[in-house]
């Protein structure tokens, strides 16, 4: 035993911690860095990679300690869920089955679930830690579950107002063809009644 812990438990919390870390971390990075599919994209795998570790540490910790931390557990899965729904919409977009489901707004998916999946994340730590950090101890625990995701709200409707698919312009759509004239259609109606007066020895 470590300080009180099982081994068994305190070397899956020093990873986890580190991992949590390292996250968050990648969240900010692939979040400021230029969106396109070079640095961004590298950046995105890393983070889910990161948050994968995550999830399996937290499983393991809250698998031992159950009845206290069952509600972590389902927070890693939450978070994970996010993470790997975002990311995969911005990998699969142009699978069929996702073109049928989202066409152009897999963006938002993507966005929606990669924010999402760090504000769970935020959450969880600050939920789980907060009695341990000076001067956050003295708040209600509330506001932990509240505040993270009405700070990234902002950042949320920001960029999906920045990447919303735009609609077609106006130039940009095929020219309908002019309607017939009464001439033209005068013409067709009459053309039959040439060709079956040839005669049929001609």
């Amino acid at each position: 035993m470590i300080d009180g812990l099982p081994y068994a438990f305190f070397f899956p919390l020093v990873v986890h911690a580190l991992a949590g870390l390292t996250t968050t971390v990648l969240g900010v990075v692939a979040f400021s860095v230029r969106k396109g599919p070079t640095r961004h994209h590298r950046w995105g795998e890393r983070y889910l990679w990161a948050y994968t570790v995550v999830f399996l540490t937290a499983t393991i910790l809250s698998v031992q300690r159950w009845a206290a931390d069952a509600y972590l557990f389902g927070l890693a899965v939450l978070g994970y869920s996010f993470a790997l729904g975002g990311y995969s919409a911005r990998r699969c977009r142009q699978a069929p089955w996702l073109r049928r489901a989202l066409g152009e707004y897999w963006v938002i998916a993507h966005l929606s679930g990669m924010i999402a999946s760090y504000v769970v994340l935020l959450t969880a730590f600050y939920v789980d830690n907060a009695h341990l950090i000076p001067g956050l101890n003295r708040l209600p625990t509330l506001v932990f579950w509240v505040a993270p995701t009405l700070i990234a709200l902002p950042f949320l409707v920001r960029s999906i107002r920045r990447f919303l698919p735009k609609a077609a312009a106006p130039s940009t759509l095929a020219p309908l063809p002019p309607p017939a004239t009464a001439g033209a259609h005068r013409e067709g109606a009459e053309r039959p009644n040439q060709e079956t007066n040839i005669p049929s020895d001609a």
